[in-house]
């Protein structure tokens, strides 16, 4: 699976940083607190889509050993500041290169002129009707649904009538006016999400719908903070339509970065990816993925008024622990809820933040579940927090496992034949050994590639998950598991 691999050195706050994000198709986010770096790395993974993003920085921002690399394990770009440019010794055709587009709340470099020039133009009249022309009925119609829920309110939008007249007016792009009380105003004079909308909606519509651009490369779309120009419901209905473009189109790639709880809840945990500055090391920045809601964004208010909160570090584990609940009749008379959490560290300090704060009062009681083969990790930090530890990794560790390093015939045989009737899950692990040149203890890797084959099927990862839980219950004996489950739930 190609990737597109980023390191950024002395950029702002960031001293160090290494991400790598996927080029299948699909909507991927960029999460984290104010001032970790997010706009910071969407920035310098714009590199990839033109060559001018970096320019964006100022002289404060950067230093003598400042430089980005890009790579997608076919071509590299390694950019350096030199003088007041950034360069790279990689000729064009060597480069890491995508088309796409950036957009963000704010705007400079190109669009910044533009605007100063249109504010001429239609100060000196020098924008004449024959230069205009009715916008797009999909522009109109999207713009006036994201933002107001009709279909109406910009039928008096207009642009520039082509590339050759705006290149004619001096411009870079191509922009738009709204005609109100007889004048023009344009896209640069409206509100900051209209502005945003616009731009977004005009490459939607020019590069993707009518398919202007190759569709046999990845097209990366990079939206940066779409919630600071956008109210709530706007956003949702913006993420909406963007989830159809990705069912329509195989290449589709959209990079969001967010801090919003509507984002972070519409996106797949394995698709988001949180920056945090490592409390080891000033300006180091971990992230951590796959990345659940629930640990992102802390959105355990919604969840008030439960008996027990058990959480858990993946899908799996909920699956198994709301399986045995079901079968045991566990809830009655009691409410329970599951939630995922991610990595093991992640599910206990949010069982310490969650004490700590007493988020959920006196009457609601939290237990962690943990994978078993961390037992000895875990430690002596939280050890008065209430645990279990359930007899099975990750899906991660569980896959690699049972296919690769401990192979379970029957397992595997039972997985091969619920799932991969069209290419094999040996001709997946052959592919894997034959890719995989990253240490992979945790099995991340493998179940990329696993996930993408059957995504590539339209099957719901949240299908297959329920799947192996079905599998996994057939082998594993869970029953001491079961029993200290039922005693938890039950106060014993």
């Amino acid at each position: 699976m190609r990737e597109l691999d980023i390191e950024i050195s002395e950029i702002k706050n960031i001293k160090k940083a290494k991400v790598s994000i996927p080029l299948n198709r699909g909507i991927y986010g960029i999460i984290g607190n104010n001032g970790t770096g997010k706009s910071t790395i969407m920035t310098c993974l714009a590199q990839a889509v033109f060559s001018h993003s970096l320019n964006a920085l100022r002289e404060e921002d950067i230093s003598e050993e400042s430089y980005v690399l890009l790579s997608d394990g076919e071509k590299t770009a390694k950019w350096f500041r030199q003088g007041d440019k950034w360069k790279t010794v990689e000729k064009p055709r060597e480069r890491v290169h995508y088309d796409g587009m950036y957009e963000g709340s704010l705007f400079y470099g190109t669009r910044f002129n533009d605007s100063k020039i249109v504010d001429d133009l239609l100060a000196t009249s020098q924008i004449h009707d024959e230069d205009i022309v009715a916008a797009d009925d999909y522009v109109k119609d999207n713009l006036s649904y994201i933002l107001h829920g009709n279909y109406n309110f910009y039928r008096m939008l207009k642009r520039i009538r082509n590339k050759q007249i705006a290149a004619n007016l001096e411009l870079e792009n191509t922009p738009y006016f709204q005609e109100y009380r007889g004048k023009l105003i344009s896209q640069y004079r409206m509100s900051s999400g209209e502005c945003l909308l616009v731009s977004l909606l005009h490459f939607i519509y020019n590069a993707i719908v009518r398919r202007s651009l190759p569709q046999d490369k990845p097209i990366i779309m990079l939206i940066d903070e779409i919630e600071l120009a956008l109210h709530p419901i706007a956003v949702v209905r913006l993420l909406d339509l963007l989830c159809e473009l990705i069912e329509q189109h195989h290449n589709l790639v959209v990079i969001l970065s967010s801090h919003s709880p509507e984002v972070i809840r519409t996106i797949q945990p394995n698709n988001l990816f949180q920056i945090e500055l490592s409390k080891r090391e000033e300006g180091l920045v971990e992230v951590n993925t796959p990345c659940y809601p629930s640990y992102a964004i802390r959105d355990v208010y919604m969840h008030d008024g439960f008996d027990f909160v058990v959480l858990v570090e993946d899908y799996l584990a909920k699956n198994i622990v709301q399986t045995i609940i079901d079968e045991k009749d566990i809830s009655r008379s009691k409410l329970i809820n599951i939630l995922p959490v991610g990595g093991w560290s992640n599910v206990l300090n949010l069982q310490h933040e969650l004490y700590i704060h007493s988020t959920f009062g006196a009457g609601t009681k939290i237990f962690s579940i943990l994978d078993g083969d961390i037992q000895k990790d875990v430690g002596q930090q939280y050890k008065e927090y209430p645990k279990l530890f359930i007899p099975i990794g990750s899906i991660e560790k569980f896959l690699k496992k049972v296919l690769i390093t401990e192979v379970d015939t029957q397992i595997k045989k039972e997985i091969n034949d619920k799932f991969f009737y069209v290419k094999s899950i040996d001709n997946l692990i052959a592919e894997y050994i034959k890719t995989n040149k990253k240490k992979d203890e945790d099995g991340k890797e493998l179940y990329k590639i696993i996930r993408a084959d059957f995504e590539k099927r339209s099957i719901a990862e949240m299908t297959f998950v329920e799947g192996i839980c079905k599998i996994a219950k057939k082998y594993i004996d869970f029953s001491k598991f079961e029993t200290n489950l039922e005693k938890f739930l039950k106060n014993e």
